[in-house]
């Protein structure tokens, strides 16, 4: 029985509330009763003239009959701003109703009739509720947590990456308003900067004033205020391309424009194709820009088409990325470590400041992190904190930098000169700008090394300048080689193991015979005279400030003798020196009577025959003297009679270092039949003294 009463009771309730709430047929269409509360036409006992709608022109037509709702005034008729869902964004200038689209794209979104937006162009009452209760834009036409919604109608500011870039996670570190607009996983959208309904078009904007805005997510980059960069400082009564002033622009906006910019990094002025991303800096940096002060031609450092090869972490270079005015320079930065502040406008750089990422300090970290190799110049005696640096330094008002005291990354050469024309060698007069000065011990520009002749080296281990001799042919300045002398600040000593040599010359010297190959028969014999600090070749060359132009030979004590190698030959072959064992008893030639020299002459079988003056080889006149008849370098014109090193062999006519036999001399030619009795008597010394 009870069960009979449940059943009737629940088929009254269901008969009721189709009675109540069925859904009356209008006009062909199924109305229920939350469509009429806005459709309220579409009701069967609607009578528009007692309607307390208003009678609209709508631009809408659903089925043929107009739709009265889409309007302005239907949707402010409940959202009047007497409860708080009607919102208070309703008194916009944004997106304001009747805004102008013509110079706006719109994709699948409507416009009133007259082409023109209205509510309906974003808003329609029969979208999907938002998933969060109470959440953003409820009746939206697309969705707007991935800007599909505004790119519908600013397709234009989206499709090149000229604009402020979306969909990319924020900092969590931000510093935007609570209630700020973010993306799915917390991404900027572009209602994260404009909000669709309101006052202010742009979030954190006044005026043309984007610092507030910029600063929310940008903060390190407001370093750049009161720097040369910071334009709308440095520049504040200057017209410019952007503006009447920069003085009315924010620190950003003289460079960076939101949207409509060139260039990934949203830049303000125009861009040349064949500076590619240098143009950023170029566009200012040239003759006729802005910063013409500092336009530089960057042939020191190439910046256009070099590839690094390897990644750089210090600089946050990746492998393959090409070389930009922006690898080196942070134009946000004035100074790295923000411990050097700028206290105004346009203030002169300095190894410290300029823009660098790095600095060059006297650890060169800027240069270095690219160049490692070059890194072990700051313990060498190139390094700035080195006494004769220090001294020099003292004397001009060069920057102090590990790297920038030589190097010149703007100038025409890369290297720092002032005198220097295009096609001299600018490596050489960097040297000498500071191996010149009288009172440095390693000043050179006396009789040094001759340089600006072919190298003809044996390998390509040494170079040169255009394929001629110059320093660098033979000194790397960066690697000073072994070093005796721990000392960061004290001067060093040089000799052949170390000396900035691109070949070490000790003990064995392969640096000269690189070169002079012809040479290296003096090692193992009697004048290989290498010891500590010296090998074969320096003991008795020097290639800087040598006593003799001819030979770079080293200074010799007072000795017997007329020319320069007689002088030399008797430093050492005199009694209390190291060959008092080998001292000759004739070796004066009379200078009464001159010498002409062989390939002059034209006629006789001898072999070499060198004729000098008192201080330099002749090739038409001279005289007799040591070297005509003696080659220091070679033991025995006979390449198979060679003197083992150590056994001390006695010479004989065919060694003793002699250039010919004595048979193929000069000697003939001027002594006739009696040379040979001359030559006898002459060099022996008992005969001598008999006769």
């Amino acid at each position: 029985m009870n069960k009979q009463r449940h059943i009737i009771f629940f088929l009254f309730l269901l008969v009721l509330v189709q009675g109540l709430f069925g859904q009356p047929r209008s006009k062909s269409r199924n109305i229920s009763f939350d469509c009429v509360v806005c459709h309220v036409t579409w009701h069967e006992n609607a009578q528009a003239e007692n309607s307390l709608i208003p009678k609209l022109d709508a631009p809408i037509q659903i089925e043929g009959i107009p739709s009265h709702i889409p309007a302005k005034k239907a949707c402010a008729s409940c959202h009047d701003g007497t409860v708080m869902d009607s919102r208070e964004v309703f008194r916009s200038n944004n997106h304001a109703l009747g805004m102008d689209m013509t110079k706006i794209k719109i994709r699948d979104l409507p416009l009133d009739k007259n082409k023109k937006i209205y509510c309906g162009t974003c808003h329609t009452p029969h979208s999907l509720k938002p998933i969060v209760p109470g959440g953003l834009a409820p009746f939206i036409r697309k969705e707007v947590k991935n800007s599909d919604l505004c790119i519908s109608c600013h397709a234009d500011q989206a499709e090149k990456h000229f604009n402020h870039p979306i969909h990319i996670p924020v900092n969590a570190d931000h510093k935007m308003p609570a209630g700020t607009f973010f993306g799915a996983n917390n991404t900027i959208e572009c209602m994260t900067c404009h909000p669709i309904h309101g006052e202010q078009s742009t979030i954190g904007v006044t005026g043309s004033d984007r610092s507030e805005l910029c600063s929310s997510c940008h903060e390190s980059y407001f370093n750049i205020e009161l720097t040369d960069h910071d334009l709308a400082t440095s520049f504040k009564s200057t017209s410019g391309a952007l503006g009447p002033s920069f003085g009315e622009q924010d620190a950003c906006a003289t460079c960076h424009t939101s949207h409509g910019g060139n260039g990934k990094f949203m830049w303000a002025v125009e861009l040349t194709p064949e500076d590619g991303e240098n143009s950023y800096c170029l566009g200012c940096h040239n003759e006729e820009g802005l910063a013409q002060a500092k336009a530089y031609p960057h042939a020191g450092h190439v910046v256009n088409g070099k590839k690094v090869p390897a990644s750089v972490p210090a600089l946050n270079i990746t492998a393959g990325e090409e070389i930009r005015c922006l690898s080196c320079h942070d134009p946000h930065q004035w100074e790295f470590s923000k411990r050097h502040a700028v206290t105004e406008a346009n203030e002169e750089g300095t190894e410290y400041t300029s823009f660098l990422r790095l600095p060059d300090d006297a650890e060169g970290q800027l240069c270095t992190s690219c160049h490692p190799a070059k890194a072990q110049i700051t313990a060498s005696d190139h390094s700035v904190v080195r006494e004769g640096f220090q001294q020099h330094f003292r004397n001009t008002d060069a920057f102090r930098g590990q790297c920038s005291a030589c190097h010149e990354t703007h100038g025409d050469f890369g290297y720092k000169t002032n005198t220097a024309e295009v096609g001299e060698d600018v490596t050489r007069e960097l040297c000498e700008f500071c191996h010149s000065e009288a009172h440095y011990p390693t000043t050179v520009g006396g009789l040094d090394h001759p340089m600006g002749g072919d190298l003809k080296a044996a390998s390509d281990v040494l170079h040169g300048f255009d394929g001629t001799i110059t320093c660098i042919t033979c000194h790397d300045p960066h690697l000073w080689g072994s070093a005796e002398n721990t000392s960061r600040v004290a001067d060093l000593d040089g000799n052949d193991r170390n000396s900035f040599l691109r070949i070490k010359n000790w003990p064995e010297p392969n640096l000269c015979i690189e070169c002079h190959s012809e040479q290296k028969d003096v090692i193992g014999t009697d004048h290989d005279l290498g010891d500590a600090n010296h090998s074969a070749c320096s003991f008795c060359h020097s290639s800087h400030n040598a006593r003799a132009e001819h030979g770079l030979l080293r200074s010799w004590e007072a000795s017997m003798g007329n020319s320069y190698n007689e002088h030399f030959c008797f430093s050492c072959h005199q009694e209390g020196k190291s060959a008092e064992n080998k001292l000759p008893e004739a070796w004066d030639h009379p200078h009464d009577y001159g010498t002409v020299a062989k390939n002059v002459r034209g006629t006789g079988d001898w072999i070499d025959f060198p004729v000098f003056s008192e201080t330099q080889p002749e090739k038409v006149f001279g005289f007799i003297d040591c070297f005509t008849c003696h080659d220091p370098h070679k033991w025995s014109f006979e390449d198979n009679l060679v003197e083992e090193s150590g056994d001390n062999n006695e010479g004989s006519y065919l060694t003793s270092f002699l250039r010919n036999p004595s048979h193929k001399t000069l000697c003939i030619d001027c002594h006739g039949p009696a040379t040979l009795w001359k030559f006898n008597y002459y060099h022996d010394p008992v005969k001598r003294k008999r006769y």
